[in-house]
C-alpha cells in the first residue's frame, strides 16, 4: 500500500479513530459549561441582604379556671351527640375548627415540677392533682394515700419471678368505669404515658407488636367480638 503524504489511509475510508476523541471532548467540554454556568447563576441569585431565618413567637391567652380539667376530644358535655352502640359516645371526637380553644391551661393552684422518675413511680405532688374525691374513693385499695404535700402510691402490680427484660413495654387499659382525666393526670405526674380514650370503633394509635404484655384489670373490653 502507498502513503499519500506520508500518512495511511485505510481502506475504507474510515475515520472511527478520530471520532472517540472529539466525543470525549464533546462531552467534556458541555459538562464544564453546565458547571460554570451553576456557579455564574448561584452567584447572580445570592442576596447578601437576606437575613437569616427568624422564627417568631406566638403569645396565647390563658384559659379561665373554668378548663382546669377540659379534654378537648374527650367532652362528658358532648355525649348525647353520639350513638351509644360499642360505647361510641365515649370515644375520642375532637371539635369542629370553630370550637376549638387558643388558649393555655392554667395549672393548679400551688403547682410544682413533677417529681423525677423513678421516685415518681411511688410519689407525686398533691397540688398537681388536687383530687380528693379519688383520694377517697380509691384509697380503701390500696391505691393510693394522700400525706401531707403528697400523693403515696403504696400499692404496686408485679409479675411474679420476672428478673429479667422478658417484658419491656406493656400497655395497661381499664374497664371504662372510671373513664376520667384524674388517673391520666396521676399516670403522667408519675412519668408513665397515658392517654384517654375508648377501644370501640376506633384503633389504638400504635402499631402492631408495640407492647410485649396487655393488662386489664376487671377488663369489660371484648377484644376478640368485633375483629378490630
Amino acid at each position: 500500500m502507498k502513503y499519500k503524504d506520508r500518512k495511511p489511509i485505510s481502506p475504507n475510508g474510515d475515520k472511527s479513530p478520530r471520532i472517540v476523541p472529539l466525543t470525549v471532548l464533546f462531552v467534556a467540554l458541555r459538562g464544564f459549561s453546565f458547571y460554570l454556568g451553576g456557579i455564574f447563576c448561584s452567584e447572580k441569585n445570592r442576596d447578601p441582604a437576606v437575613a437569616p431565618l427568624q422564627i417568631k413567637s406566638v403569645n396565647f391567652l390563658e384559659c379561665s379556671s373554668n378548663y382546669q380539667d377540659y379534654t378537648p376530644c374527650t367532652n362528658p358535655k358532648r355525649w348525647k351527640k353520639y350513638g351509644a352502640h360499642r360505647l361510641t359516645f365515649m370515644e375520642r371526637h375532637c371539635p369542629p375548627v370553630f370550637e376549638r380553644k387558643e388558649c393555655l391551661i392554667p395549672p393548679p393552684n400551688g403547682y410544682k415540677p413533677p417529681i423525677k422518675w423513678p421516685k415518681s413511680r411511688d410519689e407525686c405532688w398533691y397540688r398537681n392533682v388536687p383530687y380528693d374525691w379519688i383520694n377517697k374513693q380509691k384509697s380503701n385499695k390500696n391505691w393510693l394515700r394522700k400525706q401531707g404535700e403528697k400523693f403515696l402510691f403504696p400499692g404496686g402490680d408485679l409479675i411474679p419471678e420476672m428478673k429479667d427484660g422478658t417484658v419491656r413495654t406493656a400497655i395497661d387499659t381499664g374497664c371504662g368505669v372510671n373513664n376520667h382525666e384524674a388517673q391520666v393526670q396521676f399516670a403522667l405526674e408519675r412519668g408513665i404515658p397515658a392517654i384517654l380514650g375508648i377501644i370501640s370503633t376506633q384503633r389504638l394509635p400504635f402499631p402492631s407488636n408495640s407492647f410485649d404484655m396487655a393488662h386489664c384489670s376487671r377488663c369489660l373490653i371484648p377484644w376478640t367480638e368485633f375483629g378490630n
